[in-house]
């Protein structure tokens, strides 16, 4: 009998920037990492917050939020949601990431997010995602995306 599907869905403000360089590591090492221990989900960063989703064994997410939560990129730390869930929204997605930071980019940003999420059926975490990148782009447009 296969495991149960969990999945946990949390915000986090950045402790500072993130370079390209950075990210593309943190993504690879994460891939990695997720991949074996069956973890598949999705990242957004917008240069002052997360938002991450994963899926997979429960136990398996509870190693890695006990990880994120004492990565010193991250604080702030709030749950969106964690519960049981019926099946896999992010397919394959090891990991899977999208950043943007300026005021240009906040509408491809938008856009990336709904390509994104086009296998995800879940309402709330569609939601979630989508409302993220909206308010982030209306901070970006007002200069106010708090660091």
């Amino acid at each position: 009998m296969p495991a149960a599907l969990h999945q946990i869905v949390y915000l986090s403000r950045a402790t500072a920037p993130l370079s390209d360089a950075a990210a593309a590591a943190l993504c690879r090492a994460a891939a990695e990492r997720n991949r074996a221990a069956g973890v598949t989900g999705l990242l957004l960063h917008d240069g002052a917050r997360f938002i991450q989703a994963i899926e997979g064994d429960e136990p398996a997410l509870r190693a890695l939020m006990a990880r994120i939560t004492r990565d010193p990129r991250h604080h702030a730390l709030a749950y969106v949601s964690d519960g049981a869930i019926a099946a896999r929204q992010f397919g394959d997605w090891a990991m899977d990431y999208r950043r943007v930071d300026d005021v240009r980019a906040a509408a491809d940003f938008l856009t990336a997010v709904k390509g994104a999420l086009t296998g995800v059926e879940d309402p709330g975490l569609l939601a979630a995602f989508i409302g993220f990148a909206v308010i982030g782009r209306g901070e970006r447009r007002r200069g106010t995306v708090p660091h």
